[in-house]
């Protein structure tokens, strides 16, 4: 499901935006960008998830840790990755694939072409594993639109990042995350968030970089192209 995005979270894309002009720019970017460029921390308002569904009070992650959190203002539920071997370990890599042509925007990508251990090192075949997995009990999880994953970017974090809220993602990486997003002028691209930086890019659909999927309750709908 393609979310409806606040105004909180619209403004977090121009924030980045301000944020590079920033770093170029010197001070009379940030003078431009008014209050936007203030950077102060998001707030985010998470609620921690076991494997099984139940809700995990958060006070010990190294000794109990979560599976999944969901965003209580999105409303949409996030894997949390891990860093021990296997299908969800922070540093796989997967190259962008999708085979069916009502949803891949014109191109279908490359298949098996990341780093990693537990499914075939692709998007469509890490969805498959994670559903087949329950994770959090759930069996439609997908990889996120440009816009679904730019709600859990901090551009307020500085470099070198990870621009996620750590409390609610403590496994994180500054990684380049895949959105199921292709870019209309270059279907062999597809939108990427850079939690490096907090910002997004296009990049060419065989590289091998990394996913996080989201869920929602009702099922998105297929035709996932950017309207660039």
């Amino acid at each position: 499901m393609k979310m409806m995005i606040n105004k909180s979270t619209a403004s977090r894309n121009s924030i980045a935006s301000c944020r590079i002009m920033a770093m170029l720019l010197g001070a009379l970017a940030i003078a431009g960008c008014g209050d936007a460029v203030s950077l102060k921390p998001f707030i985010f308002d998470m609620t921690r998830i076991n494997q099984d569904g139940s809700v995990n009070d958060g006070k010990d992650y190294a000794k109990q840790p979560w599976v999944c959190v969901k965003d209580n203002q999105s409303g949409l539920v996030w894997e949390v990755k891990t860093t021990e071997p296997g299908l969800q370990n922070i540093n796989n890599t997967y190259t962008w694939y999708d085979p069916d042509k009502t949803s891949n925007g014109g191109w279908e990508g490359k298949a098996k072409g990341g780093v990693c251990s537990g499914s075939d090192c692709d998007t469509d075949s890490y969805i498959k594993a994670v559903n087949a997995k329950k994770l959090c009990g759930l069996t439609d999880w997908y990889l996120p639109s440009r816009f679904e994953l730019n709600t859990i970017v901090d551009t307020s974090i500085p470099l070198p990042g990870p621009t996620l809220p750590k409390a609610y993602f403590p496994e994180s990486v500054a990684g380049k995350y895949w959105t199921d997003t292709t870019f209309r002028t270059r279907r062999g691209g597809a939108w990427v968030w850079r939690f490096d930086q907090g910002s997004d890019y296009v990049a060419e659909k065989s590289e091998a970089l990394s996913i996080r999927l989201t869920h929602a309750t009702i099922k998105k709908p297929a035709g996932k192209t950017d309207s660039k």
